[in-house]
């Protein structure tokens, strides 16, 4: 058995364990010149006929080293042209993204990459982006993640497969895919950049894993790989738990919040009510950095906590606020300033709070009538009311009122607390004024 039929074969057995492939698949292979992705092109290549498989290549001219990076598009054009492949090739100027962004130089290239292959996805009828990804690349996320404070999940590494996005490769080492290239005669590219020890990953490569190699574990590349998978195994059993847990504990949802029963949810394990949080955060506009481990110290004394009205920022458009009706998670909206004159017999919709306003005069009422309980409702003496200056408004603080059945003022703010009104929905009470003074809340 040769040594280059045994890489192939684990490459095939690898893909059929994880189920990356299908026969018939479109896919395209992301090609940056290096050694990792040719190899991965020439390997899948060698499963076209049998799985029936139509490739096209990917590469993103990054713009970061000049004529090296004109270089290696010019190689990968060539490469593709060489093997009868159709090559999409875009140029992007990441150190400009980096500017914008606000963001480091390799966190940019990432984002320019991914946004690439989703475009090109989104603009062909592919099924999936192939990338180049091998053990050691895994071995040195998982220690990068590990350095800036990800938590357990970044234990996890990079995913065999996300969505459309594979990595055939991830059961292979360094050393194992440059050997099949020398085997096969493979040309690439290096990039000079991998060697720039100004960069963490490169210091990881270089300098930490071979010291680590020498000196604690010789296979530590292997063991950070199998950390990985018990990581991505435990990962996927608390996603689960999660989900179950939350159809429980669901209260209310909308586009802009939702409710949990904080009873119900505080009864659970900290670790399910981080994986809640995480999940609920994320489908509502946070992002992975936006979860810190401060945040989720927070978030877990707000729950153990019984102080209503406290509430944990998380971005500066989202809170989780602990409320009367429960543990409130909401988008932060800005205080609607209604300010509107009315008059007897007109309707008034208010679309940016969802009501529908209307004074109408009635014969006199039923005693019945009266007496209904209804707080979408009130009557009012028309006498009381006829010539005034009627305002439907917004409640402000420092407002009073003088209550059904009390002779001193009281505050809103305070009438709004004892009648046990949830915080979240308090911007949402409206005031009907006669000449500036309340008539009804």
């Amino acid at each position: 058995m040769s040594w280059t039929w045994k890489f192939l074969k684990n490459f095939e057995d690898f893909i059929r364990e994880n189920d990356l492939l299908t026969p018939g698949d479109r896919v395209f292979v992301a090609v940056s010149g290096g050694v990792d992705s040719v190899v991965l092109l020439h390997a899948l290549i060698s499963l076209r006929q049998r799985w029936q498989l139509e490739f096209q290549v990917l590469h993103l001219n990054h713009g970061i080293r000049g004529v090296e990076s004109d270089a290696d598009e010019n190689f990968v054009r060539s490469l593709a042209e060489s093997l009868d492949l159709a090559c999409f090739i875009r140029r992007e100027n990441v150190p400009a993204l980096r500017s914008r962004g606000k963001m480091g130089l390799e966190e940019a290239a990432r984002v320019a990459r991914y946004r690439f292959y989703e475009q090109a996805l989104q603009e062909t009828h592919f099924d999936k982006v192939a990338l180049g990804h091998q053990k050691n690349d895994q071995a040195e996320t998982i220690l990068e993640n590990l350095f800036r404070g990800a938590g357990f999940a970044g234990l996890r590494g990079m995913p065999v497969k996300r969505g459309p996005f594979i990595r055939p490769l991830l059961w292979a080492e360094r050393a194992e895919i440059r050997r099949y290239a020398e085997e096969q005669g493979l040309s690439f590219r290096e990039d000079a950049s991998n060697v720039d020890l100004r960069f963490r990953r490169n210091r990881i490569r270089h300098e930490l894993l071979p010291y680590l190699q020498e000196h604690f574990n010789s296979k530590i590349v292997k063991t950070l790989n199998h950390l990985s998978e018990v990581a991505a195994e435990t990962e996927q059993f608390l996603a689960v738990q999660a989900k179950l847990v939350l159809e429980k504990c669901l209260l209310a949802r909308n586009s802009t919040k939702i409710i949990l029963d904080i009873h119900r949810f505080s009864n659970y394990f900290n670790i399910v009510q981080k994986y809640i949080f995480k999940d609920l955060l994320l489908q509502m506009g946070a992002k992975e950095s936006d979860l810190t481990f401060g945040k989720y110290d927070a978030l877990l004394k707000l729950v153990r906590g019984s102080q209503k009205g406290r509430r944990v920022t998380i971005t500066e458009h989202l809170d989780v606020l602990l409320d009367h009706a429960g543990l409130v998670i909401e988008k932060r909206q800005p205080k609607a300033a209604v300010s509107l004159n009315v008059s007897i017999g007109t309707e008034v919709y208010l679309p940016e709070l969802g009501v529908r306003f209307q004074m109408k005069r009635s014969p006199k009422p039923e005693k019945s009538d009266l007496s209904q309980k209804d707080s979408n409702q009130e009557w009012v003496d028309f006498n009381s009311l006829a010539g005034k200056n009627l305002k439907i408004r917004t409640w402000r603080p420092g407002d009073k009122f003088i209550p059904l059945g009390m002779k001193g003022f009281k505050k809103i703010s305070d009438f709004l607390t004892d009648e046990k009104i949830p915080l979240h929905q308090r911007n949402r009470v409206l005031i009907l004024t006669a000449d500036d003074r309340i008539v009804w809340v």
